[in-house]
């Protein structure tokens, strides 16, 4: 979707469908920093609702937020991601989640995460002209 991302090559997505455990299917998400973004795919149509970034990196160059497995799997709105993926769901009548990673620091790559977020963010509000939808604020 974004041919920013096209350059990581240590990247994967899962499909998390109803019912699904979201611990489990992301089981072979790498805990390295980087980026992520989610496509909902509801009645017959895909849209990206979601980008984000895997760590916030210190002076030090180590991370203090959680890294990329960790972050898929912590929390949205105040509440575990399962539950918060659970509830869409059902409310919004989504048949599976779509949830692209791509490793944004690694041995090839020394792109810092909130950079690659924020070039995803843009890129995508000049298509749209608005954030992703369960993006609150950027």
């Amino acid at each position: 979707m974004f041919d920013e991302v096209r350059k990581y090559k240590n990247n994967g997505h899962f499909f998390l469908r109803r019912g699904g455990l979201l611990a489990e299917e992301s089981k072979d998400v790498p805990e390295l920093p980087g980026v992520y973004f989610i496509m909902r795919l509801a009645r017959g149509y895909v849209e990206l609702v979601y980008i984000g970034k895997s760590g916030t990196i210190k002076q030090d160059m180590t991370f203090k937020n959680q890294l990329l497995k960790s972050s898929i799997n912590g929390k949205q709105e105040g509440i575990k991601r399962q539950d918060f993926f659970d509830n869409k769901m059902t409310l919004e009548n989504i048949d599976a989640l779509d949830i692209y990673w791509f490793v944004t620091m690694d041995k090839s790559n020394a792109d810092l995460p909130g950079y690659v977020e924020g070039l995803l963010m843009q890129r995508f509000y000049e298509l749209y002209g608005r954030l992703p939808e369960w993006n609150k604020e950027f």
